[in-house]
């Protein structure tokens, strides 16, 4: 939403606004009202935006782009009904408005007036053939109406226009599920998995549903565990989300939510948690250890996104605060034979397994460097260390 209001605002702004000079105290008003308006948007701020487009439209009221923009920030503020109101408005302004007709029906739809979002759907991709927006929505309308045959038409000519939308394939899968077409369904909802993010949870249950239907238990079932396990961590990250945001300083909230995002691959956004939990932990005056635990999770993200000197950086004041913890070796390691730098990557492998001889990954790594440099002797003698010991580890499970 954000980047649609920025598109909507650059084109608003574009406008020849030599015609709106203040040749009159009241219409330099409204344009002073307009501008904030616009910037309180912007900010996110829809609260100010409200009152600034409401002052505008107290002075000048047949504004059609304002009255869709004032709807944008009561929409925003889930003020729905008043939403509908001027979008109303400036529909009755300017009928063809595609944008405020979806805007319109988006409304409809978050009341689960799934009727009277139809027909400003079916005029927007009448007005716009190439609206995928405009496409995806009637087709959830349509799924929501139990139409699945229409939903099925409406979002296969939405994927054409979106090839890698995952929503839309999701939404194809759930209505060839109800038409009781399950390879189909299987199809897209494969799909839906494909281009989704990677914790997408949603497919897997109508993929685990198709299966069942279809007869196929343990593929049900695997999908069905893959679902539960998504639906747990998104309840989780929900959970520790609300906490870092009601209590600040809460370090096991920020703890859990690193954890969180961990596990679903979010590199990218678990970075800035590790670092509040760093600051969190220096200002709490936590042990060392803990603290190395945080540079230690910081650097295991900057390896996963590619970052190997971040990720040494990372782990060097980890290893100052723990100096005699295995596992950080280990990655140090790590960091240095993606650097290409195997002279101090072997040494950094074997402190870890000086640390901590019987985890079967560290021989596994210093294996594979020995190896690299022709080593072939000590590559064997910890490969085969490897293998003890994962075995030894396979059977205390």
């Amino acid at each position: 939403m954000r980047n649609q209001l920025k598109i909507l605002i650059i084109l608003y702004l574009c406008l020849p606004l030599s015609a709106l000079t203040a040749e009159k105290n009241d219409h330099a008003t409204y344009v002073q009202h307009v501008e904030q308006g616009f910037v309180f948007l912007f900010q996110g701020n829809n609260k100010g935006a409200i009152d600034a487009f409401e002052s505008a439209l107290a002075v000048e009221p047949k504004h059609y782009e304002i009255l869709h923009y004032l709807g944008v920030a009561y929409a925003q503020e889930k003020f729905w009904n008043k939403a509908v109101e001027v979008y109303q408005r400036s529909l009755e302004l300017k009928p063809d408005n595609i944008e405020a007709l979806h805007s319109l029906s988006l409304v409809y739809f978050k009341l689960n007036q799934w009727a009277d979002a139809v027909e400003p759907l079916r005029k927007v991709i009448t007005l716009s053939p190439q609206h995928a927006r405009g496409h995806e929505l009637l087709g959830k309308v349509y799924l929501k109406q139990r139409q699945f045959s229409d939903a099925v038409d409406v979002l296969t000519r939405a994927i054409e226009l979106k090839p890698n939308a995952a929503g839309s394939y999701n939404d194809v899968g759930t209505a060839y599920l109800n038409l009781k077409d399950y390879p189909q369904a299987i199809e897209n909802f494969t799909q839906a998995i494909k281009f989704g993010p990677p914790r997408y949870a949603e497919p897997h249950y109508g993929l685990g549903t198709a299966y069942l239907r279809m007869g196929e238990r343990n593929k049900s079932k695997k999908e069905m565990q893959i679902y539960q396990q998504l639906q747990k961590e998104y309840a989780e990250y929900e959970r520790f989300t609300r906490l870092t945001r009601t209590e600040p300083n809460n370090l096991q909230a920020w703890r859990g939510l690193a954890n969180v995002l961990m596990q679903q691959k979010r590199y990218n956004d678990v970075v800035p948690v590790f670092q509040k939990c760093i600051e969190i932990a220096t200002r709490q005056r936590m042990s060392a250890d803990v603290i190395a635990s945080f540079y230690h999770g910081l650097s295991q993200a900057f390896i996963n996104l590619n970052y190997p000197k971040h990720a040494q950086e990372s782990v060097r004041k980890a290893i100052q605060l723990a100096p005699n913890i295995a596992v950080l070796y280990n990655t140090l390691g790590s960091t240095y034979a993606m650097l290409g730098d195997v002279r101090n990557a072997i040494p950094a492998f074997r402190k870890a397994i000086e640390l901590d001889g019987e985890q079967p990954h560290y021989h596994l790594n210093l294996s594979k460097l020995y190896q690299s440099v022709g080593n072939h002797k000590l590559a064997k003698e910890h490969y085969q260390a490897y293998e003890h010991f994962l075995s030894k580890q396979k059977k205390r499970k």
